[in-house]
């Protein structure tokens, strides 16, 4: 037997999983990909789902790799989505209320992007959140019925104005009924408890089985494509996309997103592309892939940063080898494939190799594992 994590990442409308062992060229990787009813959507209580789907993608991961042992599972998911105990979900991309005048301006005081998805949820749902003991994020959700812990992620600690502080939640008007209904952060990697006996009837999980917090997905997936090191540049592609690159100052410029990076001392500075309204890429996002990096390029270069000539691909997108050639040509850059095209779960294995102590520290897991 091989031991392997088992890797959960959780979208907008499916949950995707693999069983990855730490020689990720050895083995053919399979992903199993669970889409939440349509109906859910409507209404708003995909989380309810998330057990169900882990169970089928369970049962399709041991169909497709019968050798493979799951020594650990970690789960990362998307975010700022809220989730009450019973499973109302308020996903990340569901529209505000409109708050009240005297609220908007405490709003607008605040850098977070979770107290006022908090304040959404308990404006459009107020039983649910009187009634629940826990308000979760998407991974945390998932992470609390399989263990019954309950925690919330923090990627690093300079990420913290974008979440929230005790006194921040109490300068906008939390009770302190409210206040504990949060769970305390704690660390991306983190031990969160072992699969119970209700979460191993419920997906076919060996009860007992250690269980570790991921982070955001986007953060898994710099982590899953080596984005971590100086002059490390990725392209999340899926149905939006995204350039990022690995500096070592924060770099400001026109156009360019500017955030920590998920490793200490690091930054990650990006360039969003606008949505596709087409359903296929075309020569219009050719030219606005190309400027994304020609803006990459400057930035860095200008600032004393390193640029390099090619980039990894992650996301559907990584699937499609006509696509990745008419980019190398757009761009200029070899572009290069993971072992995985979904680079979140390989963020996951990362993390859980390291919180189970085969490596030092992330980079030395990212190193080990995929290479510089």
């Amino acid at each position: 037997m091989t031991d392997t994590i088992l890797c959960i990442d959780i979208g907008t409308s499916s949950l995707k999983a693999a069983l990855l062992p730490d020689n990720l060229k050895k083995f053919p990787i399979f992903v199993s990909r669970q889409a939440f009813p349509k109906s859910s959507f409507g209404e708003r209580n995909s989380a309810r789902f998330y057990l169900p789907a882990l169970k089928a993608a369970l049962s399709e991961l041991k169909e497709k790799n019968p050798d493979f042992a799951i020594e650990a599972i970690c789960v990362s998911g998307n975010g700022p989505t809220i989730i009450s105990e019973d499973g109302r979900t308020f996903l990340y991309s569901d529209a505000l209320p409109d708050f009240p005048v005297e609220e908007k301006k405490v709003l607008e005081r605040t850098k977070s992007l979770f107290i006022p998805r908090f304040i959404g949820f308990r404006e459009l749902y107020p039983a649910q959140w009187k009634e629940s003991r826990a308000i979760f994020g998407t991974p945390e959700f998932l992470l609390h019925e399989l263990t019954g812990e309950s925690l919330s992620i923090l990627p690093e600690d300079r990420f913290l104005p974008a979440y929230w502080t005790e006194e921040e939640l109490e300068s906008c008007g939390f009770s302190d009924s409210d206040i504990k209904k949060i769970p305390p952060l704690k660390k991306m990697g983190s031990f969160v408890g072992k699969v119970s006996e209700k979460a191993a009837l419920a997906t076919g999980l060996f009860e007992g089985t250690f269980v570790f917090a991921g982070a955001p997905d986007f953060v898994v997936a710099l982590l899953g494509t080596g984005t971590v090191f100086p002059g490390r540049l990725c392209d999340r592609a899926g149905s939006s996309e995204g350039l990022n690159l690995c500096t070592t100052k924060p770099v400001f410029a026109e156009g360019l997103r500017t955030l920590p990076s998920a490793i200490p001392g690091l930054w990650n500075l990006s360039y969003l592309l606008n949505p596709s309204v087409d359903s296929a890429p075309s020569v219009r996002n050719f030219n606005e892939l190309a400027h994304g990096i020609r803006l990459l390029r400057g930035a860095a270069l200008s600032n004393g940063e390193f640029f390099p000539d090619y980039m990894t691909i992650t996301g559907g997108q990584a699937l499609d080898d006509e696509l990745i050639a008419q980019k190398e040509a757009a761009t200029g850059l070899k572009i290069k494939k993971m072992p995985c095209a979904d680079a979140e779960l390989i963020g996951d294995l990362i993390l859980a190799r390291v919180a189970l102590g085969d490596f030092d520290d992330v980079p030395e897991a990212v190193f080990g594992l995929i290479g510089a």
